[in-house]
């Protein structure tokens, strides 16, 4: 694998679990919840906060979002992702595009809850939770005239909140152009693939989505109809960049190195054969059941070291 290629992927991560496939939809009430703020048409300054590990992380953005499509700007920095398709926008644009992808995956582990209307920034909204059993998983507030999702509060099994997004200086128009139409940028095309090595189902996660990678490496596409991530499975040899400064991840199953970030976490780890790439929105137990049913990280590892040092 070409070291370009490699780098690409991860700095590409983000865009491809975050934003590239918007159209991947639940079922049933909670998919009637999310439908709205897919489709929503807006501006406004976007705040995201996420407690990882002990470290908050902070990211501000300007976002025109409209049909599935959202426009980022980061201070000087462009980006657009929508319609299967992220594209970076400046004096070298570029882009990378998936050919297809499985717009539904039926998820029943949700339900939702009408906590009633208020009003949000003198806007007539509702607040909605979304549970996964006894557990809170998502307040969100929704703007009524357009559907956008205002507030957004994600939780940890054990009830603490792990990100917020909050969108200020709302507007349900758009209000700027792009530097470029993004649609005439020209991308990278990604053909779907089949999966040798990727699990169809993980953790209550289905695959959505196959694509072939660099140096015939694999990534799949998850999601529980709410949350995501997606998944590289590189060649044992793979020398992955991107994940500048991780700190350790510990669960049942081995020692992860893990970077976070506002909007996801990137997780890393190898197991003799095969190196791993994960970068999802999903919360931190559910990341933990995840990896737990997984390829294990090889030793020695952290604590294998740690146990040599001591017991030799």
């Amino acid at each position: 694998m070409r070291l370009p290629q490699r780098s690409f992927i991860l700095a590409a991560l983000t865009a491809l679990a975050m934003g590239v496939f918007p159209g991947v939809s639940g079922a049933g009430e909670l998919d009637d919840v999310l439908a709205d703020a897919r489709t929503s048409t807006y501006s406004a300054s976007r705040l995201v906060v996420s407690l990882w590990g002990g470290q908050t992380q902070v990211s501000r953005q300007f976002v025109e979002h409209a049909d599935d499509m959202e426009i980022v700007r980061t201070d000087s920095s462009w980006s657009m992702t929508g319609y299967g398709k992220a594209v970076s926008m400046g004096d070298e644009p570029s882009g990378i595009a998936f050919l297809s992808h499985q717009p539904n995956v039926l998820a029943s582990r949700y339900t939702v809850v009408e906590r009633g209307a208020v009003r949000h920034m003198s806007r007539p909204g509702r607040v909605v939770d979304i549970m996964e059993g006894d557990v809170l998983r998502a307040s969100l507030l929704i703007d009524k005239r357009s559907g956008a999702l205002l507030i957004q509060d994600l939780f940890s099994s054990d009830g603490s909140l792990y990100r917020r997004t909050t969108l200020t200086d709302f507007r349900a128009y758009r209000t700027y152009q792009a530097p470029m139409d993004p649609t005439e940028v020209s991308a990278e095309i990604v053909m779907p693939e089949h999966a040798y090595l990727l699990p169809v189902n993980v953790a209550g996660y289905a695959r959505a989505g196959t694509f072939a990678a660099p140096g015939g490496s694999e990534h799949g596409y998850y999601t529980d109809g709410l949350f995501r991530f997606s998944l590289f499975i590189l060649d044992g040899n793979t020398v992955v960049t991107g994940l500048e400064e991780p700190m350790a991840f510990v669960v049942e199953s081995g020692v992860y190195q893990m970077v976070p970030t506002a909007q996801a976490v990137r997780i890393h780890w190898s197991n003799g054969s095969n190196t791993f790439v994960l970068v999802g929105d999903l919360p931190p137990d559910h990341l933990a059941n995840v990896l737990n049913e997984l390829p294990s990280p090889a030793t020695p590892n952290i604590i294998a070291r740690w146990l040599k040092r001591f017991f030799g």
